[in-house]
């Protein structure tokens, strides 16, 4: 089968393609700077391209041309079975429903809500451009603990082994964490016979800054230090039963994961 990866550079293409390649498919990986290929049947497409981190603070016309304007190019102008966008579920902060049917509200002045903005114009741009076979997924925050990962839990992972941890951000903050193979397999077989529109991928469980850190330093032995100069944020646990009842996906523990892979690397 031919999957198309845009984005097969960053933090969740790369390990699609693997996964995809490994699973015996045929993947095309076009590089975003070079003119998009019209003629060829891109198959089921999966688009990863997204700005992350706190880039979108600073970089907000890359943002605009990777969450919509790209996007738009790919839709109206390349041929393919099905196309995959993936947003991102942490739009759901501070609503009082994460399920994918929620209305979202948005301050244009607002730096945060810019992001959320943008990528609910591509959401939007996927859902009504009138072509068949397109749809959304919102991703939670992805974690694995490769040396080379970026993601916030594999960071402080790196800290510990060092021994010694800092967290700035307050010790009652929660965010819904991902583990990162389950994304990715759950993405193809989304694009393959998604019956919805749009999906979260999430584990559905919150972990809070203090959990992270008393795993941290059970493990490793490190020292910890939690300095709560960040508010607290306590937005609610991801809606994730779509997903349960279509796909019977069964969330891997991230703390469970990362207690493995951190107890594995002290012996």
């Amino acid at each position: 089968m031919r999957f198309t990866v845009f984005g097969a550079d960053g933090f969740v293409g790369k390990s699609l393609v693997s996964r995809l390649v490994v699973d015996g498919n045929e993947v095309l990986t076009p590089d975003r700077e070079q003119q998009l290929d019209t003629t060829t049947d891109l198959g089921h497409v999966i688009y990863c391209i997204g700005v992350t981190g706190s880039d979108f603070l600073t970089q907000q016309f890359k943002v605009v041309q990777a969450h919509v304007s790209f996007i738009s190019q790919v839709l109206e102008n390349c041929t393919f079975s099905s196309l995959l966008y993936l947003s991102s579920a942490r739009m759901y902060e501070g609503l009082q429903s994460t399920a994918e049917t929620s209305v979202f509200q948005a301050s244009t002045e607002n730096i945060s809500d810019f992001y959320n903005l943008s990528k609910l114009f591509g959401e939007s741009i996927v859902l009504n451009c009138g072509v068949e076979n397109t749809r959304v997924v919102r991703v939670a925050y992805a974690v694995n603990l490769d040396e080379n990962s970026t993601n916030y839990v594999a960071v402080k992972a790196r800290e510990a082994a060092k021994g010694k941890v800092v967290f700035q951000a307050h010790r009652d903050s929660v965010k819904d964490y991902v583990l990162l193979d389950d994304v990715v397999s759950l993405l193809p077989k989304i694009a393959i016979s998604g019956r919805e529109r749009v999906y979260n991928i999430a584990s559905g469980v919150n972990i809070s800054t203090l959990e992270i850190a008393n795993l941290l330093k059970d493990a490793t032995g490190c020292s910890v230090e939690l300095l709560d100069s960040e508010s607290c944020r306590k937005p609610m646990a991801i809606d994730i039963s779509r997903i349960r009842n279509e796909f019977g996906f069964q969330p891997t523990s991230v703390l469970d994961y990362a207690r493995t892979m951190l107890l594995k690397d002290q012996q």
